[in-house]
């Protein structure tokens, strides 16, 4: 009777396990969108003190070096729980983390006009406290990513996600002028922290739905225990394989950060740092000493950038998927012209719009600028997607990783960019910084960047395919 017994439940899990595996596949929609939201918000939180900061440092005083430490003060607190956030999420799930995030950041975003009118070191802690509550977002949605978005799709989630985030940033910069025009500058903060409880119902309903595909998957994990019980296979010997890696000392974060193909997505992080937080912190102060804005007029100058980098970096993660899965290109090829161009053009282009010939057109710095933007964003197939080939099983940590790197260029290079412009005035120098450190980057990348999970990772998911299977 073990026989039928053990067919019977076999044949109540298949169907079982059916709608759980084609709900799964609709899910991963619902996924992406939710972090793409919290990613525009993102953005769109640590933006708005860029052109804040000007009627901020009018009204209290401030001169370039302390407006850099400022904005620098973001990044002590996102480098602090960049790596903390990638284990959390990838113990523990990065719903949670991700939803904590965004909680902290935003009510840091609304308190900072009272930090400000409290002084120094209320405003540098409300503004540390902003870091720390974005540096776990990235991390937990890329452990989200790796857990339910499909192999064969990553590239084009990861581009829809970032073009998003610079939504975000196109929304914030385009908005902070008329918002301190008509209301003051203080209800940048106010209107963009309390955008968060528009996230909230989306959110919610994300984890509803996880939640109800939990039970039913639980239900036909059940009944397929109960059929291994009566019909030993050797899936036991897999999952007690799968066990003892879990506790090999040469799995893991530690082995890991050993490997060449980490330290090129830490190094590619850093190097491209340079040039997006400094333009992201002195692009309005450069539209308005270099090219001779008003205030009221950043709005249509600093949009163009980062509308273009939405849209080339979520057509790059199409195209992207497009070569690896229908034309066989393979990975690293793919990764290396991502990134490069996403580095070598920006730089051209950065060293183009602070020279001379840019100074007093507006156009041409705007133009320049924007291609720069746009180019860059193809780095989201580049050094944005390369954690989820090397090391899916610790997305969420390697990724934490890369971003602390990116985050201390950002703590490095907006002060040491407001000291410069604060001895020289010379914006050809600032700028020609960034466009060096894009180059050695780009370098560096194509020399070390890989394609394939590594032995330290563990090997690759249960059920994952390979892309040229896929």
């Amino acid at each position: 009777m073990a026989a039928p017994t053990a067919g019977a439940a076999a044949a109540s899990a298949a169907p079982a396990a059916a709608p759980v595996t084609a709900k799964k596949n609709r899910d991963w929609v619902k996924v992406v969108g939710v972090c793409a939201f919290a990613a525009m918000l993102c953005y769109l939180d640590r933006t708005n003190i860029s052109t804040a900061i000007v009627p901020m440092a009018e009204q209290f005083g401030w001169d370039k070096q302390f407006c850099g430490a400022v904005l620098s003060a973001f990044f002590a607190g996102y480098g602090a729980t960049q790596v903390l956030g990638g284990q959390w999420s990838d113990k523990y799930g990065g719903s949670a983390v991700l939803a904590g995030g965004l909680a902290l950041w935003s009510v840091a975003t609304a308190l900072t006009p009272f930090a400000a009118a409290w002084g120094t070191m209320p405003l540098l802690a409300a503004r540390t406290l902003l870091g720390m509550g974005q540096g776990v977002a990235f991390p937990a949605m890329h452990a989200l990513l790796a857990k339910h978005v499909p192999h064969k799709v990553r590239s084009g989630a990861i581009g829809i996600i970032m073009a998003c985030a610079h939504c975000g940033t196109a929304l914030g910069f385009g908005a902070s002028p008329a918002i301190i025009d008509a209301m003051g500058w203080g209800w940048t903060y106010y209107l963009f922290g309390g955008a968060a409880l528009l996230w909230l119902p989306f959110w919610l309903n994300m984890g509803r739905k996880k939640a109800q595909a939990a039970a039913k998957a639980a239900a036909a994990a059940a009944a397929q225990q109960a059929q291994q019980l009566q019909q030993p296979t050797p899936s036991s010997s897999s999952s007690s394989k799968q066990d003892s890696s879990s506790s090999n000392p040469n799995v893991g974060f530690w082995p890991l950060m050993r490997r060449k193909e980490v330290w090129a997505i830490a190094i590619a992080q850093y190097t491209a740092g340079w040039g997006f937080y400094g333009l992201l912190a002195w692009l309005p102060s450069f539209f308005i000493e270099h090219c001779g804005l008003q205030l009221s007029q950043l709005g249509a100058f600093t949009l163009a950038p980062y509308l273009l980098q939405a849209v080339v970096g979520a057509s790059a993660g199409i195209l992207a998927d497009n070569l690896i899965v229908q034309r066989n290109w393979g990975i690293r090829d793919v990764r290396v012209l991502m990134q490069v161009a996403g580095m070598l053009g920006p730089a051209a282009c950065l060293f183009a719009a602070a020279s001379p010939l840019s100074a007093h057109s507006p156009y041409l710095a705007t133009g320049l600028i924007t291609v720069a933007m746009g180019m860059s964003a193809l780095t989201c197939s580049g050094v944005s997607a390369s954690h989820l080939d090397i090391a899916p099983r610790h997305a969420g940590v390697v990724f934490g990783v890369g971003n602390t790197a990116g985050t201390l260029a950002g703590l490095v290079a907006v002060p040491g960019l407001g000291y410069v412009l604060q001895h020289t005035g010379n914006w050809s120098i600032a700028f020609g910084l960034a466009a060096a450190h894009n180059v050695v980057g780009a370098a560096l990348w194509a020399k070390w960047v890989g394609d394939r999970p590594l032995p330290e990772d563990g090997g690759e998911p249960e059920g994952e395919m390979k892309l040229k299977a896929a």
